[in-house]
């Protein structure tokens, strides 16, 4: 009988894991994320993604009344929000009707005063390279603004964020909410803009032009980080201000 109980034990706890799975997989799809980031490993279900892809936190007693209603708490937990939602917090037209502003089509060029602003007040607040470089302004000493040879960082890090946002709104707009990422490109598909038409002095490297018919919208502003957003700009402000040499 004992072992009855424990094969019947067993079976409902696969079934279980297996629903959880699928659960998974769904909702992690709809963020934008390959169904393989979903893994089932020792009895569990586990998430692999890269790192920035983390909130660094792990859920513990969930509350739920529905397999579906943990996984979704879980990933929430868990799970940022996907690459493709980096800029869907930005405004550019705050007078404009909530749905109708957040959509923004090819060929826009959006304030960079007001994006500047929003990477100020709003992406600082999530992502560590903009930290970095607060922190490195705070700890640099003022020795040369004497000679006014010392920029900051953070500054730096702002315009390099700034731009880079702007320059994939304008090569592949910004989905509104009704919309899934699929769909979106399917609707830009004839709208895009020719490559080099943003800056005449743009420079995409070995790495090629990123935003051609090619690009899905779930990967997001692939354009950036191609390294640390930030690396070049604080190395520059701390050889400019007389501290390459300085361990902090």
């Amino acid at each position: 009988m004992s072992y009855l109980i424990k094969r019947v034990a067993r079976r409902l706890a696969e079934s279980t894991l297996q629903t959880m799975y699928e659960i998974a997989v769904e909702k992690m799809v709809e963020r934008g994320f390959e169904p393989t980031s979903v893994k089932k490993i020792g009895g569990e279900i586990k998430f692999e993604v890269d790192e920035d892809e983390l909130t660094g936190y792990e859920v513990e007693d969930i509350k739920a009344d529905t397999l579906e209603e943990f996984m979704e708490k879980r990933i929430d937990g868990e799970i940022d929000q996907p690459r493709y939602k980096y800029d869907e917090d930005f405004d550019d037209d705050p007078e404009s009707p909530a749905d109708h502003h957040q959509t923004i089509e090819p060929g826009t060029y959006v304030n960079i005063d007001a994006l500047r602003e929003w990477v100020r007040t709003t992406k600082i607040n999530r992502d560590p390279d903009l930290q970095d470089a607060l922190r490195y302004d705070v700890l640099k000493l003022p020795t040369h603004l004497d000679r006014g040879l010392w920029e900051s960082s953070l500054d730096k890090a702002i315009d390099h964020i700034a731009f880079k946002v702007a320059r994939k709104i304008y090569y592949v707009g910004r989905k509104p909410p009704s919309m899934t990422p699929d769909e979106w490109d399917i609707y830009i598909a004839d709208k895009r803009p020719e490559p080099g038409t943003y800056s005449k002095n743009e420079d995409w490297g070995d790495r090629g032009f990123p935003y051609g018919g090619d690009y899905k919208t779930t990967e997001g502003p692939i354009d950036f980080p191609e390294d640390s957003l930030t690396t070049q700009a604080m190395h520059k402000g701390f050889k400019e201000g007389g501290w390459a040499g300085v361990k902090l």
